[in-house]
């Protein structure tokens, strides 16, 4: 009833277990019961080429439309998925994302979380005959696009000023020389508003380069880390750099981003 020329047949162990199950529906839950044990063992991952999975393309008892093979990441979108008569699709699996299936629709979301760059995200298919006596899994790899890592909008308020040392007020969106944070210490203060000029207690301070979206280098304290003032010292061209400030206000904590141009003379 399995036959012996497919590597994704169920073993004969199994196999003796369905046998002596009288209904078609006790099987089917056999057979997703056990997707689900050895996803659990992480099978799945080791066996994804081999044994275990086929891909979808060009099979003759599935298709999915259209032929996408990259998706950008957190975005909708909308196939058409088929299975021959004497199949029924049971379950779906999408690593990285959501995929919701309703009738011969299925709506996939890839949610990656890196940044920048691409990902791979794959789709799971478990697929039973109507009899209920066999069962194959299908997959589809798909590369996903993740954008740059987006950081925050900054106006030009009076409030949270930033100064560097102490005596260079770091103006938001201002041109400023790379030598300024070219040797130690570079501390970073910050205060309430130019009106009462009230000093926040610094606790934490990253600096995050444009160029070099998703890298940041935290410094556990009020001054810019050591790593980041060597990146300061690479700098060519004009580029955005973003710095964030943790402190403290009495117990109330505040997060602020400033971001300043950096260029080099």
């Amino acid at each position: 009833m399995w036959g012996n020329s497919s590597p994704f047949a169920v073993s004969h162990k199994h196999y003796s277990l369905l046998s002596v199950l009288s209904t078609k529906a006790m099987r089917k839950a056999i057979l997703i019961s056990l997707f689900f044990q050895l996803a659990a063992t992480g099978l799945f991952a080791q066996k994804v080429n081999a044994e275990i999975f086929i891909p979808i393309d060009n099979r003759t008892e599935i298709w999915l439309k259209p032929r996408l093979d990259t998706l950008d990441n957190q975005k909708e979108y909308e196939f058409r998925i088929r299975v021959t008569p004497d199949y029924t699709i049971s379950q779906f699996l999408f690593e990285k994302g959501l995929a919701i299936h309703t009738d011969s629709v299925l709506k996939i979301i890839p949610n990656s979380t890196n940044y920048d760059g691409f990902d791979t995200a794959t789709l799971r298919v478990i697929v039973t005959s109507i009899t209920g006596s066999r069962i194959i899994l299908f997959q589809k790899r798909f590369i996903v696009k993740v954008p740059p890592k987006m950081f925050p909008v900054i106006s030009n308020p009076t409030t949270n000023i930033m100064k560097l040392n102490d005596k260079i007020y770091l103006d938001r969106n201002k041109p400023y020389s790379r030598d300024l944070f070219s040797t130690p210490p570079s501390i970073i203060t910050m205060y309430d508003n130019f009106a009462n000029m009230k000093p926040y207690e610094v606790k934490n301070v990253t600096v995050a380069l444009y160029e070099k979206e998703g890298k940041q280098y935290v410094s556990n304290s009020d001054t810019i880390s050591g790593d980041a003032l060597k990146e300061f010292k690479k700098i060519r061209s004009a580029i955005p750099v973003y710095i964030k400030v943790e402190a403290m206000s009495g117990k109330s904590k505040k997060v602020v981003w400033n971001k300043i141009m950096v260029y080099a003379e």
